[in-house]
């Protein structure tokens, strides 16, 4: 009877604890490609990890963050599935030197007032010397976990592709 409990629980905890399963996959995969972690917010289903993309000549910063809407408990596992969130954001560094600068950052921030957010679609954001287009995806962590290098290439080629499409988005808003 101790043994059945002990099993029951393990699976609960593992089951519970995917998300940050998949963030440890996330930062493997992301020194591999060449960018060291250099911040971490975890809350209860929510991870944001911070990116130095150093070797980058475009890129300053990635953010990634994962956050789990289904799938911690039982019976939302086995019906939906473990469903999350995966929101990439890359960060360019500029030095505000030029007025059209500005000019260009209040259009772009009266476009994002008027545009609904669709999932897939490119955001883009103006914060002083920051510039930062972001992207949400839908995942299912089950594809990703426990999958051993199947699954991290898999996460590799979702990130690698994601992060080359806001470096083209990026390109035009990069100066000197």
């Amino acid at each position: 009877m101790f043994n059945f409990i002990t099993k029951f629980a393990h699976k609960s905890e593992i089951r519970e604890s995917k998300d940050e399963i998949l963030i440890g996959e996330i930062v493997r995969a992301m020194g591999r490609q060449g960018y060291p972690s250099i911040a971490y917010q975890a809350h209860d289903d929510r991870q944001r990890v911070r990116f130095y993309a150093h070797k980058d000549p475009l890129l300053h910063s990635i953010y990634i963050t994962l956050d789990r809407k289904t799938g911690s408990g039982m019976i939302s596992a086995a019906l939906i599935g473990s469903k999350a969130t995966l929101q990439i954001s890359a960060e360019i560094k500029n030095l505000l030197t030029d007025p059209d600068d500005l000019v260009n950052m209040f259009k772009t921030d009266l476009a994002n007032m008027f545009k609904v957010p669709v999932i897939g679609g490119i955001k883009l954001n103006h914060e002083m010397n920051s510039v930062f287009a972001s992207v949400t995806k839908i995942i299912e962590i089950d594809n990703y976990v426990l999958k051993g290098d199947a699954g991290t290439q898999g996460l590799m080629d979702i990130i690698s592709q994601t992060v080359s499409e806001l470096r083209e988005k990026l390109k035009p808003y990069k100066r000197a």
